[in-house]
Formats: structure tokens, C-alpha cells, sequence
């Protein structure tokens, strides 16, 4: 596992568990890294369970629209993360030619 993809599981495994603290310091942590828009919506949600005392299942997020959010965002950031490593390949190819 890659160190984006393990950011990411870990941090949606933590807000799964209702450890809030925890998930928010990683999708912080994946949005500077990867990027601010993919991550908005993980960070919100962290942020709205802190305020609210986290007094949801901590086992399912909220809602199926968060977890098909946190799903979604986390397919997305391992396709374009495979997709920038393909790129750097190409790039390495062409410059060795």
C-alpha cells in the first residue's frame, strides 16, 4: 500500500471509529499533500462530528451519503495518484530516450 492510500484508509478507518481528532489530522494532512478539494468534504464532516460530541454510531459514518463521500474521495485519490505515477513513468521513459 502506498503511503497516499494508507493516509487516507487510515484516516476514513479512524472516523469510522469515531475517532474524529484522529481522522481530521489525517485528511489534513492527505489535503496539503494531495490536494484541498478532495479532501473539503472528509474535513467537514471530521469537523461537524467534533462539534456535535461525536454522538453518532461509531461504527457507520452518519449517513449513506458520508460514507459513499468518504468512498468516493478515497477512489478518487488513488486513481489520480496511480494516474500521476503513470505520468512520471512517461516522462522518465521519454527523458531516457
Amino acid at each position: 500500500m502506498d503511503v497516499a492510500t494508507s493516509i487516507v484508509a487510515s484516516a476514513s478507518k479512524h472516523y469510522l471509529a469515531g475517532n474524529y481528532d484522529e481522522a481530521l489530522r489525517l485528511y489534513k494532512q492527505a489535503a496539503a499533500a494531495y490536494g484541498n478539494t478532495l479532501f473539503e468534504a472528509n474535513i467537514t464532516l471530521c469537523e461537524k462530528r467534533l462539534k456535535g460530541g461525536g454522538s453518532v454510531n461509531p461504527v457507520l459514518p452518519g449517513s449513506p451519503a458520508e460514507s459513499r463521500q468518504l468512498i468516493e474521495t478515497q477512489g478518487l485519490l488513488e486513481h489520480y495518484y496511480r494516474r500521476c505515477q503513470e505520468l512520471e513513468y512517461q516522462l522518465l521513459d521519454n527523458a531516457a530516450k
